[in-house]
């Protein structure tokens, strides 16, 4: 007769590990699709530890919400790792909940790799009386350096013109205007931050410039991963690009520390020269009359890093879409082009005081804005304390997405909304219409700071450029691909084409 210690000792140690693995494997899915009844309802759980980022993964995000909007309503949620997160969709309900209910909703969540790197500095990523304190001043600032005014033209018309120099250049051939852009659109902002611009070639600047690019495509999946699994950040090499965009940080507050010592070493307080000049200002008065605080140079640094954030980025991914899609539509090119030497004609550089005469090319600016919506979706909010919202408990702490694609490709608020259609934003006589749906910038208090600067550049940078070339695909090739990635924008593909100027 079989010993039963014979018996046993014939099955072998795999098996029994495996049946082990299923049941817990079985027990967890059990557990992890219960997800509490009173928060918005959302898709099964099928990989607890995981919750559903594996139904992420590898998937168009945007299309994606779109079918869960679908299937559960303007309010869904889904669990990343162990974290709930809820999607806000929809014109009405995201005004609710950013401007009726701003208050409870004008939070940020706490971010691992972000609270790493800016150490809960900055406005952007920031929240509390801290964050208020320093946007208020960040805007007076701003308002004071005649940000987003007819008095910042020339600012933006000096690396228009250098663009448009190197865009000549090319001599018709195949190239990639991204770079360009990205140079002179950053240039911009260094003008209102450092007084200053900062030549092509200058090896420093470049290299922060192209540093900001990678930290822009790394950023989103990074800091989703980082938060939901923070051990990541401490494993070998560097999967998921922590390491690399902390170093990028400690590059820039090298770059900073420069020119800040520079600024402070020739201070005027008779002659105040940029945003730099007047945060150093206050944060010393603050110190000779003896009154605490919140201002400080690593605050400075973050700021920076934010005005950079607000001001550069989303810009330059507009106008490299809008460029895309003048190269797709070249009836719609010509159309803004004829519009352009009908009223200010080809010699007079184009200004914000031709904007009202030039309704064409601003509705083509704006449905640029709308197809394209570089900022899918918003920087995430969050609730301070637990919040009854449309009948479902979103509880403390909760992080909150703004999703505003589920705005600007609603058919049922713009209609045909797959279509690039400039006159759907002008009226019947002509003039431009400017839909209460339509809020690129987000709306609240958490709009962009940058919106101003960024309609004057995206309206004088498009005018000009439209004025002195015909852009087109490569010669013997379709149009580039309308499809985008995903980082901190909605960025298009790479992609060349040709410009070839308009007096020859």
């Amino acid at each position: 007769m079989t010993s039963i210690n014979t018996f046993y000792g014939s099955i072998p140690i795999f098996s029994v590990t495996t049946i082990l693995f299923f049941c817990v494997v079985f027990l967890l899915y059990l557990y992890g699709i219960q997800k509490p009844r009173d928060v918005p309802p959302g898709p099964n759980i099928y990989f607890p530890l995981l919750g559903n980022i594996p139904q992420l993964t590898g998937k168009d995000t945007m299309c994606l919400f779109r079918d869960w909007r679908t299937k559960y309503g303007d309010v869904f949620s889904v669990y990343l790792g162990h974290q709930l997160l809820v999607i806000i969709n929809g014109y009405e309900t995201i005004k609710e909940a950013l401007v009726r209910r701003g208050s409870e909703f004008s939070e940020r969540p706490a971010n691992y790799l972000l609270d790493k790197i800016k150490n809960g500095e900055g406005v952007i990523f920031t929240s509390g009386p801290s964050w208020r304190k320093q946007r208020k001043l960040s805007l007076n600032f701003l308002q004071d350096l005649g940000f987003g005014r007819t008095s910042f033209e020339q600012n933006i018309k000096e690396e228009v013109q250098i663009l448009l120099e190197m865009v000549l250049s090319t001599k018709g051939n195949p190239f990639d205007i991204k770079k360009m852009l990205r140079l002179c659109v950053s240039n911009v902002m260094c003008g209102i931050v450092f007084g200053k611009r900062f030549n092509h070639d200058d090896m420093k600047f470049l290299t922060i410039i192209h540093n900001f690019d990678e930290d822009s495509k790394a950023l989103g999946n990074a800091s989703v991963l980082m938060n939901c699994f923070p051990f990541l950040h401490y494993l070998p090499g560097d999967i998921f690009n922590s390491r690399m965009l902390m170093s990028h940080h400690e590059i820039f507050l090298e770059f900073f520390d420069e020119i800040y010592t520079a600024h402070e070493a020739t201070l005027d307080r008779e002659n105040i020269r940029d945003f730099m000049d007047m945060y150093i200002l206050e944060m010393k008065e603050g110190l000779e009359s003896g009154k605490e605080n919140s201002y400080s140079k690593m605050q400075l640094a973050a700021l920076v890093g934010d005005l950079f954030g607000a001001g550069t980025e989303t810009t330059m991914t507009t106008m490299l879409w809008t460029i895309l899609y003048l190269v797709y539509y070249p009836e719609i090119q010509e159309k803004c082009y004829q519009e352009l030497e009908n009223v200010i004609g080809l010699d007079q550089f184009p200004t914000m005081a031709n904007k009202l005469e030039l309704p064409y090319i601003e509705a083509t600016i704006m449905e640029s804005l709308r197809i394209s919506n570089a900022t899918p979706f918003a920087i995430p909010h969050a609730v301070l304390k637990d919040t009854i919202f449309k009948g479902k408990r979103i509880p403390r702490e909760c992080s909150v997405l703004i999703n505003l694609h589920s705005i600007f490709h609603d058919s049922r608020v713009f209609y045909k909304s797959e279509q690039f259609q400039p006159e759907r934003f002008l009226d019947v006589d002509g003039k431009v219409h400017r839909p209460e749906e339509f809020i690129p910038f987000s709306t609240g208090r958490r709009m962009c700071l940058g919106e101003k600067v960024a309609r004057m550049e995206l309206f004088i940078f498009i005018t000009a450029m439209i004025q002195k070339f015909r852009f087109l695909p490569q010669e013997g090739l379709p149009p580039p691909s309308l499809k985008g990635d995903l980082g901190i924008t909605y960025t298009p593909q790479k992609f060349k084409i040709r410009a070839v100027p308009r007096n020859t």
